[in-house]
Parts: C-alpha cells; sequence; structure tokens
C-alpha cells in the first residue's frame, strides 16, 4: 500500500460536470485542487453523444433559484473561456396538450400559474397560445393547445463542456487524475482523512473533500452516514436516440411535454435527438438488458409531437450512461454528520446537467466560507426525516421572490 505525497486544499471524487466545473471555480479562487476520476474526464452520465437540455421549464419549484443562476453562468462561461464550453441559448417550449380526462381549462390555469411562479423565481416564463406556438415551431403536431415559453433556457454539448472545466481547471493549477478508482473514504474522529483507492493506494485528505461521483457516491458514504442520514436513492439508465431528418425540416428550440416524459433537440448537424423517456432495463451492475419497449414508447411520443418523425430513420440508440434519483426527484447535497470536512452532492435525478453550474456556484460558496448558502437548503438529506424543512424552504422562496417583484 502507498501512499500519495503532496496536500490540497480540496479533494474532489468524481471527474463529470460537477467535479469538473468546482475544480475550475476553487482552482479560479486560487486553492489547490485534485480531482480524482475513475476513468476519462465525462465517462458517466456527463459524457455521451449529442447534447443535453439546460433548462428551467417543468422544474420541480426548489431548483428555480439555482437553475436561475446555472443559466446565466452559462452564458457567461460560453462567452468567457476560449473555445466556449458547447452551450447554445435556443429558448424553451414545454408543449401542451389534453390528455383524456382532463379539462383545458385546469390545464390552463396549471401552466398560467406555472409561469408565474417560474418568473418570479428568476427564470422568465410566458404562457403562448396555439397560433404562438406554431409561429415558432411549424412543425409540430396542430392539436396543442400551447406552450410555456422560456427564452432562456437553451442546450448544451455536455461531454464538450465537462472537459473543457476539466481543462481550464488544469490550466489553473488543478491537477486531474485520470484511471483511479476511489473506494473508500478513510477518516478519524470527525473528519476525511482520506482515500482508498483501488489499487490500494492512500490518498491523503488534508483540506476538505467534495464527493461528485454520481452512481458511485452512494456506496461511499454508506460506511460514514448515522442511521437518520436517510438517502432513498436509485439507479436509472436514461435512453436516447438519434434519428434522421431526411426533409431537412427545422426544430427551432428545446423541445419538453406537459404529458410526455419527452426532449426534443436539434444537433448542430441537422440529426434529432430524442430524450427524457422511458428509461431501459439494466441489471444490478448497470449493465443493459433490453430496450425496444423504451425506444418504442419515446419514439411514439415523440411522432405524436412532431410528426414529421415518423419518417425519420434511427441512427443510433444510446443508454450507457447510468444516472442517480432520489425519490422525490431533486438532488441531495450536504455534509456527513460524522464528517465535518466532507460535501456531497449527487441524485441529480435524470436533470442534472442544466442545473449544474448554479449548484457548483453555492457549493463553492459553502467549501470557501465555512457557511452552508441558504440556497441549499432544500436540498439536506435531513428533508427526508424532518419534511417541515422542505415545506418553509419553498414557501419562503416564494415569499422572497413575490416581495421583490
Amino acid at each position: 500500500m502507498t501512499t500519495t505525497s503532496g496536500s490540497f486544499d480540496f479533494v474532489i471524487v468524481g471527474g463529470g460536470i460537477y467535479g469538473a466545473s468546482l475544480a475550475h471555480d476553487l482552482s479560479h479562487a486560487g486553492k489547490s485542487v485534485l480531482l480524482l476520476e475513475a476513468g476519462e474526464v465525462a465517462d458517466g452520465a456527463s459524457g455521451g453523444p449529442g447534447e443535453r437540455g439546460v433548462r428551467a421549464n417543468g422544474r420541480d419549484i426548489r431548483e428555480l433559484p439555482i437553475v436561475s443562476v446555472s443559466l446565466e453562468r452559462w452564458r457567461q462561461f460560453q462567452e468567457t473561456i476560449q473555445g466556449g464550453v458547447g452551450y447554445r441559448r435556443v429558448g424553451g417550449l414545454t408543449i401542451i396538450d389534453k390528455p383524456y380526462g382532463q379539462r383545458e381549462h385546469e390545464i390552463r390555469g396549471v401552466m398560467e400559474a406555472r409561469a408565474a411562479v417560474q418568473t418570479a423565481l428568476g427564470n422568465p416564463t410566458q404562457f403562448l397560445s396555439r397560433d404562438e406556438t406554431l409561429a415558432k415551431e411549424p412543425e409540430l403536431s396542430p392539436g396543442i393547445l400551447g406552450a410555456l415559453w422560456c427564452p432562456n433556457d437553451g442546450v448544451g454539448d455536455h461531454t464538450f463542456a465537462t472537459q473543457q472545466f476539466a481543462r481550464q481547471a488544469e490550466k489553473l493549477g488543478a491537477v486531474v487524475r485520470r484511471g483511479v478508482k476511489v473506494v473508500e473514504i478513510l477518516h478519524r474522529n470527525t473528519a476525511a482523512t482520506g482515500v482508498k483507492l483501488a489499487d490500494g493506494e492512500i490518498v491523503p485528505v488534508t483540506g476538505q473533500l467534495i464527493l461528485t461521483a454520481n452512481a458511485g457516491t452512494k456506496a461511499l458514504l454508506a460506511p460514514v452516514l448515522r442511521k437518520d442520514e436517510l438517502t432513498p436513492v436509485f439507479n436509472l439508465m436514461p435512453q436516447m436516440m438519434y434519428v434522421t431528418n431526411p426533409e431537412q425540416r427545422k426544430v427551432n428550440h428545446l423541445l419538453g411535454h406537459m404529458h410526455r416524459r419527452l426532449a426534443i433537440k436539434q444537433l448542430p448537424d441537422g440529426t434529432i435527438m430524442l430524450s427524457g423517456g422511458v428509461s431501459v432495463t439494466h441489471d444490478a451492475e448497470g449493465r443493459l438488458e433490453g430496450s425496444l419497449s423504451a425506444t418504442a414508447i419515446n419514439l411514439n411520443d415523440a411522432i405524436q409531437t412532431m410528426p414529421f418523425i415518423d419518417r425519420s430513420k434511427f441512427v443510433s440508440v444510446d443508454a450507457s450512461r447510468a444516472d442517480t434519483v432520489a425519490v422525490d426527484n431533486i438532488p441531495i447535497v450536504d455534509k456527513p454528520a460524522n464528517l465535518t470536512n466532507t460535501i456531497y452532492g449527487y441524485a441529480w435525478s435524470g436533470h442534472g446537467f442544466a442545473i449544474s453550474l448554479g449548484f457548483t456556484h453555492y457549493i463553492t460558496q459553502w467549501a470557501l466560507s465555512g457557511e452552508k448558502p441558504a440556497e441549499l437548503d432544500p436540498f439536506t438529506v435531513r428533508r427526508f426525516v424532518d419534511p417541515s424543512m422542505t415545506t418553509n424552504a419553498v414557501l419562503d422562496d416564494l415569499r422572497r421572490s413575490f416581495r421583490a417583484a
């Protein structure tokens, strides 16, 4: 067993978008940073072909203040980092139609209320009529009722962005080690003292430890969490489909749907990417076992929304990136009660890429100051044993926003 020499202000585990952007932010603040990644940067859920949605539309109310910060940071980094971060602000539409058994006036009421809340919490949103929506997206099914329009929503090349942040962090002095899998947190008294790698090497933690290893975080935390630090998290394997566009139709914006688990976007090369739908079957180790039913459901939802897709052909299907999901579908960001120098964030629940730069902004503040920002309170692990914490945090956000308005 060997022990790595040298000390760092921060040791970060996980080289996805969270670990890479945290390494960048902390290095930019003048801190020494070591980033440990089991494979290559962006090997996990932050990687893969295509683009991810960067959106406020349709998010949990508790996430909206975070996503407001995130969207602005995506814009800033696209402009200020040489070569950009692969971000395109194309605007986003959440399409609305009338499902069986629901009333049109109720649906409109929900959407108007959703638009008001999203706007109040920093994400300008407008309810559009059917004609206004079709003017923006002529290829949509003519049977729609309307849409929610978020002009600040967009898309991002997740692999490129993650790798860009890692490269920028290295330029700022961070050390990025690839191909080193962390298997255990070493600790004494109330502090993490190091992490053990799969080959037996010990990497000391002389400052703070930050865990952003997504699907690997739960296993690392399990031995150090108390019984009252419940983490109800499970894994899923999202499916992305890529189809041709033989008629050269145009998808102008990031598209979602109120009632269908669906995201449609057009990639820069013209390919249509379909995601956000039913996940695929996988075994306990995350190996893909089958995806035909998921493909059929997701493709049908896409065709119902944009009929021209029925005349497309498959390019590829990808379902190789495990993601973690909390039971209430929002992330967990906290400190273990027994490790005062450790922060963790995971369970991004299938939509973590878009809000990553908002969370890393506040996690960086927490790591540098020692004071947890109030914006992170709704994401504490304690919400699973004390529901009043979440309720109060949501109400406080709403009160502050409406007073400001």
